[in-house]
């Protein structure tokens, strides 16, 4: 009996021992000494990430992977995730971190910690020039498309605005191509989307009316990690203070860098 109770205790020890190893903080000098990072990028969101005419990851979120590699001195292994699979990818220890325009929202922050933002965008009121819109409200009566499942339509549906008309389309390039044939009066979309209908019509002179949400996307990574989390609170801090971050928002989002915030 006492030769059981032996082994089973040396056997919990051994295990307590593995669980304490296997959640153990990640600094960056235990990434350092690996010699690589391993970071999630989603590479189906253009302009954040997608796959190149060479058939490469590009876009704002593949710079920014590249950029916290860098700045550790260690090789990028890039981790191709979805929006689904983010959280998992992070609990599961797939990645080390996030980077794939992850919002920063508190029942996201149950589960994960956030870096300070790298990036945001605004969701704005698109509209031709004869139309005045200071406010939801001057909406009435307008036919206003948005992109179906999006933060526009919960957001404008919401609203009950009286005698407006929402027509719900099912992709961005369908709610842009809606309001330069006429379809609508006025689209929800975010800023770098409306920069990029204004690219595709320049004869439209479309502009942005209202901004009625605003939106800040950080790094995502495991609890229990604050060195990790410091030293990327810190890369951000100097990039954006070197006007690194504003050159790639800008590079892809054909629109400024929005004033980021802290916490």
């Amino acid at each position: 009996m006492t030769r059981r109770l032996y082994l089973l205790c040396a056997t919990l020890f051994i295990v307590c021992i593995g669980l304490i190893n296997t959640a153990r903080a990640e600094t960056p000098d235990d990434i350092i000494s690996r010699g690589e990072v391993r970071i999630g990028v989603d590479l189906s969101t253009a302009p954040f990430g997608s796959l190149d005419e060479k058939m490469q990851p590009a876009g704002l979120d593949v710079d920014m992977a590249n950029l916290l590699a860098k700045d550790l001195g260690v090789k990028l292994v890039l981790v191709p995730i979805t929006g689904q699979n983010r959280i998992p990818s992070l609990l599961t220890d797939k990645v080390d971190f996030i980077v794939a325009s992850f919002g920063i929202y508190t029942e996201r922050a149950r589960t994960i910690a956030f870096s300070n933002p790298y990036g945001g965008h605004q969701s704005v009121i698109v509209a031709g020039p004869t139309h005045i819109i200071h406010a939801l409200d001057d909406l009435k009566g307008l036919k206003v498309g948005v992109t179906r499942g999006t933060a526009h339509e919960k957001v404008l549906a919401a609203a009950h605005i009286p005698g407006m008309q929402l027509i719900r389309f099912e992709d961005d390039s369908t709610t842009l191509n809606a309001l330069a044939t006429g379809q609508v009066d006025a689209i929800g979309t975010v800023n770098y989307l409306a920069a990029e209908l204004n690219l595709r019509y320049p004869d439209k002179h479309f502009e942005n009316k209202l901004t009625y949400l605003k939106s800040f996307y950080g790094v995502g990574l495991r609890y229990g990690q604050p060195d990790l989390l410091h030293w990327i609170n810190t890369v951000i801090f100097v990039h954006d203070q070197a006007g690194d971050l504003a050159r790639i928002y800008e590079k892809w989002m054909k629109t400024p860098l929005p004033s980021l915030p802290t916490f």
